[in-house]
């Protein structure tokens, strides 16, 4: 099998998302970071507000909804989220971030 075939079977999926919850801000996105590289996904997370953090994932779609089951469920996170929403799911044609980072408001 050809890499061009190897690469169109595995859709590249962008979305935006959101989580709320009272979570501190530094050990967080250092979590968020490392789950997100250890997953092999892009984009970027920002805290917009003192309980929301945005941001963007770029990644197949089954490795998106890992990410937020992994956020959702990790023990020292579990009380302090209280939402993760995922909006504007679309599939593109290339990635536009090279990592996954934090990103200054």
């Amino acid at each position: 099998m050809s890499k061009a075939k190897d690469d169109a079977k595995q859709t590249i999926m962008t979305c935006d998302f959101e989580i709320k919850g009272q979570i501190p801000k530094e050990a967080f996105e250092m979590f968020a970071v490392a789950q997100a590289k250890i997953l092999g996904l892009r984009g970027y997370i920002t805290q917009v507000s003192e309980d929301c953090f945005k941001g963007q994932l770029q990644g197949e779609g089954r490795v998106i909804e890992a990410f937020k089951q992994l956020i959702l469920s990790a023990a020292e996170y579990v009380a302090a989220v209280k939402e993760f929403v995922i909006k504007n799911l679309k599939a593109i044609d290339d990635y536009t971030y090279k990592a996954f980072e934090v990103k200054a408001k």
